[in-house]
């Protein structure tokens, strides 16, 4: 909405103080007028005042004709002229006009109406030169100050105006979709990988125009800092959630440990009683075995990874975290789990719903004074109309529920500003909720509050029903039944002894390389195999890069990656991937899923 502005500014300019009093008379109720009996003062005033909308000038006047006086004015500023004449010098008003100096004339003595609507149509005229002039300067500060990339396209894609460089120059079916269908959208697109990482753009299309001709406004932004910002900051609040994490599973750990060192020490003391020893031995592996999910869930919760939403089911994401969701209440608190049968499913990022389940889970926790109970629920809800503001149809309900001290309406406000916390100082950050709403209002979902001040809080998580995506079945993968030829690339003396012997005992050929160098030494030695397993992180030359060197030396030789981490360095990899700790059973069977991929190829 535009707010009305002051009147036009109208200058008049005659020789003739009686003239000027009638033209002031005429003109006075809805201009803002000046007046000169000199040109040559005329001429100051237009330097002076830039906003003059209208000059109603004399012809003939001592110091400068009129048509003159309007000529110099027109090159001052930008405002439109009437030239009044009380003589038919009619070669003077075609010179003025020729020259653009003039947009219109009248005789002495004039019509009143005639001359008011010359005057209103030059001030309608000058109004809108300069409101075009700052739409056209606005647009192009806009786009310039934002460096964006701003394109104009007509109908049939071909680009009609640009701002920013233009990286490709071809028709988009989809700006002449948006146009035809006179629709706003909105699209992230990946461009490429550079050095630094993936690039990203955000496109916008606004179509507008008249119905008889229509255009659309495209524009591409660079997104790539953004998504990286919204990376790092998801990545930091896992750090946060793991941190508080750490106590409760330094305690498991410990526990562990002690049940798988007490269970060997026992087994060797029953050496002589293969059953007692077959148990003890059976109970040390499975407190093993669970060290290895716990570490296993760690790191998948904690690496860095891109946001993308995904179709799943809310109550088996629960049931995946749900070993850290119990170490949340470090033994302090009981935790009560009740999901829907089954749940429905949904679409987010399943790494920002995880982080969003833990800082619920943390919160609910601190809620509570050493004692209480956290429960988790699932419901599959039809219809939301009414319950929540804003949202409707089929959804499911996640909620962290609490027994602790309430919030009273006060802080509930507030409890989904950024920074706010209610925690001591270095305790908490303020990011968890907002986090979390964010995480639900990109979904088309939504987060409420219940407390009762000494009774507790239940944080409602709402995500729109999605239909399921369709399941395929995983591939069977088989052990190779044939004795192979295999190099291991392994650094670490202890692992390289476990799966030398897992792989001898099974009758394969194993060559052992205790490094990469040695691994090419060998392999420039002409020595051939059916397949190699290299460690991932070893000194001066990791596996990628090694397999890297392995393929250019046998082409036809795949490469099993062995790996700790959760992510295999920054520049990912195409290589198959056996993750630690491994079993005997899994490591022939990714052997098998290796030489299976290669004949597929």
């Amino acid at each position: 909405m535009t707010a009305p502005g002051p009147l036009p500014l109208l200058l008049l300019v005659d020789d003739e103080q009686e003239i000027l009093v009638a033209l002031t008379d005429l003109f006075e109720d809805r201009y803002r007028v000046l007046s000169t009996t000199s040109p040559v003062a005329a001429l100051d005033l237009v330097t002076n005042h830039r906003d003059i909308a209208v000059i109603v000038s004399d012809q003939r006047m001592p110091e400068l004709t009129g048509s003159q006086f309007l000529a110099r004015a027109r090159r001052i500023g930008d405002a439109e002229a009437v030239l009044l004449t009380g003589y038919a010098d009619l070669s003077a008003v075609i010179a003025a006009v020729n020259e653009g100096a003039i947009g219109g004339y009248a005789n002495k003595p004039w019509d009143a109406d005639a001359l008011r609507a010359m005057v209103d149509a030059a001030a309608d005229r000058f109004a809108l030169r300069r409101a075009l002039a700052f739409e056209r300067s606005a647009f192009h500060g806009l786009a310039e100050g934002s460096g964006d990339r701003v394109t104009i396209i007509d109908a049939t894609g071909r680009i009609v105006r640009s701002i920013g460089e233009q990286t490709d120059p071809s028709v988009d079916e989809r700006d002449i979709s948006a146009i035809a269908a006179d629709r706003y959208e909105e699209e992230d697109r990946r461009e490429g990988d550079t050095a630094d990482g993936e690039c990203w753009t955000h496109v916008r299309r606004i179509p507008f125009g008249t119905p008889g001709q229509r255009f659309l406004l495209r524009i591409e932004r660079d997104d790539t800092e953004r998504r990286l910002a919204a990376r790092r900051r998801h990545q930091s609040e896992k750090l946060e959630a793991l941190g508080t994490l750490a106590g409760g599973i330094a305690h498991d750990f410990n526990n562990l440990l002690a049940a798988i060192l007490g269970n060997l020490e026992l087994a060797e003391r029953r050496i002589d009683q293969p059953d007692r020893l077959a148990r003890h031995l059976s109970a040390a592996g499975e407190a093993a075995g669970r060290g290895s999910a716990i570490t296993r869930r760690l790191l998948s919760f904690s690496r860095q990874r891109d946001l993308a939403a995904e179709v799943f089911q809310p109550d088996e994401a629960i049931r995946a975290v749900e070993d850290l969701i119990v170490r949340t209440a470090a033994g302090r608190v009981r935790l009560a789990f009740d999901f829907a049968d089954p749940s429905w499913s949904v679409r987010t990022d399943p790494g920002q719903f995880e982080l969003a389940l833990v800082n619920l889970a943390i919160n609910a926790r601190d809620a509570m004074a050493g004692d209480g109970v956290v429960g988790i629920a699932t419901r599959n809800i039809p219809d939301v109309t009414g319950m929540v503001p804003g949202l409707s149809g089929p959804h499911v309900r996640v909620s962290v529920s609490d027994t602790g001290t309430g919030i009273d309406e006060a802080v509930r406000k507030r409890v989904f500003e950024p920074f706010f916390t209610t925690k001591a100082q270095g305790v908490g950050t303020g990011l968890g909720l907002p986090m979390v709403r964010a995480m639900a209002q990109a979904a088309g979902g939504e987060v409420t509050v219940d407390s009762v001040v000494g009774e507790g809080t239940t944080i409602h998580l709402w995500l729109p029903r999605t239909d399921p995506e369709p399941a395929f079945p995983d591939p069977v993968v088989v052990a190779a039944s044939r004795a192979l030829r295999l190099l291991v690339v392994e650094d670490d003396a202890e692992v390289r002894s476990v799966v030398v012997g897992h792989l001898e005992a099974a009758g394969h050929a194993v060559t052992v390389e205790a490094d990469a160098a040695a691994a090419i030494a060998t392999l420039d030695g002409g020595a051939t195999f059916d397949l190699a397993l290299t460690d991932y992180a070893m000194p001066r030359m990791s596996g990628i890069e090694l397999a890297a060197h392995m393929r250019r030396l046998r082409p036809n030789m795949p490469v099993l990656l062995i790996t700790g981490f959760a992510e295999i360095g920054q520049r990912g990899t195409d290589l198959p991937v056996l993750t630690k700790p491994f079993s005997g059973a899994q490591l022939h069977a990714a052997i098998a899923a290796a030489l299976s991929g290669r004949d597929r190829a």
